[in-house]
């Protein structure tokens, strides 16, 4: 019976071997993208958002990102101005084959088109810092899609956050 399942053995890892494809590294590629989702924040109606994105591949494992979104709070209520933020970061990414989660950390600028009324405890402008969860699936080489979690806490006052679901799509080149 050992022998059978020592054959099994070398037999799969054979084939799992032969299987596999050649590994794509990620390293100086380019990705640009488009975003369309949903924010929230501290006093404001879920509304819609929009985004686009650039990042590069430091490494096999470090993306540099920059990111923009708006944020269409005064769609959904007309107490509340559209907002608009510009942030920065490095994401940590664990490259599973075709499937790639990744986590960043950022730092930007969150600016209301007009005042927030009086009982939000948001400022027009300020700065931020965020922190992002994501997993992108890469149909080729070129083309990729994902979701995106995002949250970004202004810094002037205590309880002045966003939260951000994002679908994405991307292109991708450089490799």
């Amino acid at each position: 019976m050992r022998p059978a399942v020592t054959l099994f053995a070398v037999g799969f890892a054979l084939a799992s071997w032969a299987s596999c494809g050649s590994a794509s590294a990620f390293e100086r590629e380019w990705h640009v993208g488009a975003a369309l989702g949903a924010s929230t924040g501290q006093g404001l109606e879920l509304s819609p958002a929009l985004g686009a994105y650039a990042a590069y591949g430091l490494s096999d494992t470090f993306d540099a990102r920059f990111e923009v979104t708006a944020r269409g709070y005064h769609l959904m209520s007309d107490l509340d101005p559209n907002a608009l933020s510009a942030s920065v970061g490095v994401a940590y990414k664990l490259d599973v084959l075709r499937w790639v989660p990744w986590a960043g950390a950022y730092v930007g600028y969150l600016g209301f088109l007009e005042a927030p009324r009086p009982d939000l405890a948001f400022t027009q402008h300020d700065a931020t810092i965020g922190i992002g969860l994501g997993l992108d699936y890469a149909f080729s080489r070129q083309l990729g899609a994902g979701v995106t979690l995002r949250y970004d806490d202004a810094l002037s006052r205590a309880e002045t956050s966003t939260f951000d679901a994002l679908l994405r799509a991307e292109y991708r080149w450089g490799w």
